[in-house]
């Protein structure tokens, strides 16, 4: 309460609440303002895309409040940090109970914390002392009040779920789905397809599902997604709102790039030095998706020629001293003396501050015998000391080898960590650092064919140095957060 409603008469303080009540039953945006602080202590930035989705949920909510045939559902392509989750997860459905209180609503995001963590603002929301005081007929049931479900006195509930867990028994007069997809799981094909699974039954769980609307928020991450699952089912039934950082002919509705700034979405928030760290933090693989709005086909070049750096040996000598730095192998290997078949692939690889050296890679054919004898030379040739390791992929030929090689010899061999992701995920969370320069290799005959490789991929026969070089990228750059003693562990 600010100084001067202090001292104003009691009369005076339920004229200011009756005003500031209406104002907030009827527009969505007045109640955003009006509860902001209770949940965000930052000074809020209204951008331009604020009041209008607010304008674009509100036309929706009534067709939800009087129980009449949608008009559409919606589908919302927005760059992170937009206050998208602040706007449709939170502050929505608190809303929609001063208009309905009877309304039933199931949320989505990618996470169950995500999920439950909105869901819980929203009641924050609604247990404060000013939403009591102007709304004081919305009351939570006590017997009811868990953190991801609840419900109020007059039958209206909010249900937080996430992708992939169970929703049987619930249903709903709105769903909202807000990032059904991370990132990292977008480059993998059975992530994307239960993400697709669960809009298809979340679509399922409606009180009437004539009237009942889905509300979908997310960045664009893959051809693939569930947006591009959506836009593909069902098309004309949808309203499309893509509002990406850059203006840009993917822009929807069309009019409003006249409400862009100087080219920018949001010229306070996503302003051209946020942007352009965004392109170095996430590669122009994952700036595409996130903040363009353009996700890229499946096929696509993950990693461009245009990224790897080559210099000489010599360059590369007069920053390389043994002393000072350790050089660390990746294998992925494969028993076969036929080409047709898989080969073996091995590089070598040192850290130098914070750039990553790739010294040398071989791809070969050989069975398990000739493959044994073949990495001590390969090891030796390429200045292996006590203080390097060998790290072989742990599928059932790397275990093998990892045994033979440490009964046989004096090798520090070990396994890489079990991947859980995809080649694809893993390509795609590391080529950032490829194109921001942080990979480079060292001036050899075999960097043709490695490029050409990482390049091509999905679409080359062979793909061992993609598996070790991104082993090694998430073994050289991807330390940070790690304790002292873990990364002493690994050196």
């Amino acid at each position: 309460m600010s100084d001067k409603a202090k001292i104003l008469p009691s009369k005076s303080l339920a004229l200011l609440d009756a005003v500031e009540r209406m104002a907030c039953k009827r527009s969505f945006f007045e109640f955003v303002q009006s509860f902001w602080s209770i949940i965000i202590k930052e000074e809020p930035e209204y951008n331009w895309h604020i009041p209008y989705l607010c304008e674009e949920l509100e036309k929706l909510s009534y067709y939800i409040v009087n129980r009449l045939p949608k008009p559409y559902d919606i589908i919302i392509n927005i760059p992170p940090g937009t206050t998208k989750t602040t706007i449709v997860l939170v502050m929505y459905p608190a809303w929609l109970w001063t208009q309905d209180q009877s309304i039933r609503i199931i949320s989505n995001s990618y996470s169950k914390d995500l999920s439950i963590d909105a869901a819980i603002k929203s009641r924050d929301i609604i247990q404060c002392d000013k939403f009591r005081r102007l709304f004081p007929e919305v009351q939570l049931r006590r017997d009811k009040s868990a953190k991801s479900f609840y419900e109020n006195s007059l039958t209206g509930s909010r249900n937080a779920v996430s992708t992939g867990s169970g929703v049987t028994g619930k249903h709903a007069h709105l769903i909202l789905n807000d990032d059904p997809l991370n990132p990292q799981q977008a480059a993998s094909e059975a992530d994307r397809k239960t993400a697709n699974d669960h809009t298809k039954i979340l679509s399922t769980r409606k009180v009437n599902k004539e009237n009942a609307p889905t509300i979908t928020v997310m960045q664009r991450l893959h051809q693939k997604d569930p947006t591009g699952y959506m836009l593909a089912k069902k098309g004309s039934s949808i309203k499309h709102i893509c509002l990406p950082a850059e203006v840009s002919n993917l822009v929807n509705p069309e009019e409003l790039k006249a409400k862009y700034v100087d080219g920018l979405l949001d010229p306070v928030r996503l302003n051209r030095k946020v942007l352009e760290e965004a392109k170095i933090d996430l590669g122009s693989f994952g700036y595409a998706g996130q903040f363009a709005q353009t996700p890229t086909e499946e096929g696509g070049n993950i990693v461009k020629k245009e990224w790897f750096k080559i210099i000489t040996k010599e360059a590369f000598l007069a920053l390389y001293s043994p002393s000072f730095h350790t050089k660390h192998f990746f294998m992925d290997t494969a028993y076969t003396d036929n080409t047709k078949n898989d080969p073996s692939g091995i590089i070598s690889s040192v850290l130098i501050g914070e750039t990553l050296y790739v010294t040398n890679a071989k791809r070969v054919h050989m069975n398990f015998p000739s493959l044994i004898k073949f990495i001590p030379g390969f090891l030796e040739a390429n200045e292996y000391t006590p203080k390097s390791t060998l790290r072989i992929e742990p599928k059932a030929s790397g275990k093998s080898v990892v045994q033979q090689l440490r009964d046989s010899t004096k090798y520090n061999v070990t396994e890489t960590p079990t991947p859980t992701d995809s080649k694809l995920t893993r390509l795609s969370t590391a080529s950032p650092k490829i194109e921001c320069g942080r990979v480079v290799l060292v001036e050899g005959f075999w960097n043709e064919d490695f490029i050409d490789e990482v390049t091509g991929f999905p679409n080359k026969e062979h793909d061992e140095f993609v598996d070790v070089l991104c082993y090694a990228i998430d073994f050289h750059l991807g330390k940070k957060g790690k304790s002292a003693s873990e990364i002493a562990n690994m050196l």
